[in-house]
């Protein structure tokens, strides 16, 4: 039985010989990264009846009999480990020497995120990072990531590279009805370097032509810098009734997106957004309405290849407001752009599909290497 966040037995999926464990780091479910790391590796912990675990703290006492008493410890542990988060540096030791590392997902380098994103970054803080990637890197024989262009990035092997891309749950972010009023959205952590001053700019452009649009900036600040940054943002618009800024949890998004007629992703011109898959693309697209991207290179081939949205000529704000534009001059092509978006998200990125198509991969390289 699945155990709730915050308790101290593993979720155990098979008999007392299963031989896989999986680390989920799966105690929060607020937005789009924790849901991945809960929910990446799911399908893999099923195929292979793994014991799964929330932290890590969770599974190094579950290995070292911590959790039972001596009557009531497993004959045999789980030994090959799955994991959905970088282990921290001070785990790493412990886990080579107890577990067969198999696989971990990077979905981020955070050193070039932080940097991509105008956050400021100690030297200690970006060692501590750098150490942390790097140790996991050389430790778990291969590495699920957003996108060939991260890894490439990252510097990561290619040889060990699994591309998992990313993913929704197309059951909980379900289309809502279609706003009586026009909207653009955008869902995002809170932070300078995601375009969010350019899509203000815009937005104050399209009322020009529809001066009852309204911009919702659903921002999950994240770190004290987001606080601050989200503060700021307030301030400065304080004058601006028809700008919405606020969280949103993942249990309340489907809604949310929902009171949006667009919903946007104004990344501007970065090597990182390049590469990396937000997980508010597939989102986005679960919610049924047409998308408005940047030409950031990973975003856009989806858009482009799925046929659900529009991308900018450039990264102006001139540039998303000509977007906007169309759509809301055209329902029909929003309506039609946010139906594809829906049917491509069930079809293509809910979870499910992604989680097994990794599990797939993982398992087929297992097997090819042992054989």
């Amino acid at each position: 039985m699945p155990t709730e966040p915050g308790s101290e037995a593993p979720v155990d999926s098979g008999s007392q010989a299963a031989n896989w464990l999986v680390v989920r780091a799966a105690r929060k479910r607020r937005w789009g990264g924790e849901i991945r790391r809960q929910l990446i590796f799911k399908e893999l912990a099923e195929q292979t009846r793994a014991r799964q675990f929330d932290t890590w703290g969770q599974m190094r006492r579950y290995i070292t009999g911590r959790l039972y008493p001596p009557f009531m410890r497993p004959n045999r542990l789980g030994r090959h480990l799955a994991a959905s988060e970088q282990p921290h540096a001070y785990h790493m030791p412990w886990i080579v020497e107890k577990t067969d590392p198999v696989v971990v997902a990077i979905y981020d380098d955070p050193v070039a995120q932080t940097r991509a994103l105008g956050v400021d970054l100690t030297t200690e803080r970006e060692a501590e990072m750098e150490r942390r990637r790097s140790l996991a890197m050389s430790s778990f024989r291969w590495l699920v990531v957003p996108t060939r262009s991260f890894a490439e990035m990252a510097g990561l092997d290619m040889d060990r590279v699994i591309v998992g891309g990313n993913g929704t749950i197309t059951d909980h972010v379900r289309p809502g009805p279609w706003p009586d009023v026009p909207a653009i959205g955008f869902v995002s952590g809170a932070a300078p370097g995601r375009g969010i001053e350019a899509l203000i700019e815009a937005s104050r452009m399209v009322r020009s032509s529809w001066p009852d649009l309204r911009l919702y900036l659903w921002l999950v600040a994240t770190s004290p810098d987001g606080e601050l940054y989200v503060e700021r943002l307030r301030t400065e618009l304080r004058d601006d009734p028809w700008i919405a800024i606020g969280p949103v949890g993942y249990a309340h998004l489907g809604p949310a997106l929902a009171k949006a007629t667009i919903l946007t992703i104004p990344h501007p011109a970065n090597e990182y957004m390049d590469v990396a898959l937000p997980v508010k693309l597939l989102d986005s697209m679960a919610a049924g309405r047409p998308l408005v991207v940047t030409p950031r290179r990973e975003t856009a081939a989806i858009v482009e290849r799925t046929g659900t949205g529009l991308i900018t000529r450039g990264d102006a704000p001139a540039d998303l407001a000509d977007s906007f534009n169309q759509l809301l001059s055209d329902e029909a092509l929003a309506r039609r752009l946010g139906a594809t978006a829906r049917e491509v998200a069930v079809r293509e990125f809910d979870w499910g599909i992604v989680g097994a198509r990794i599990a797939g991969d993982v398992l087929q390289r297992e097997a090819d290497l042992h054989r």
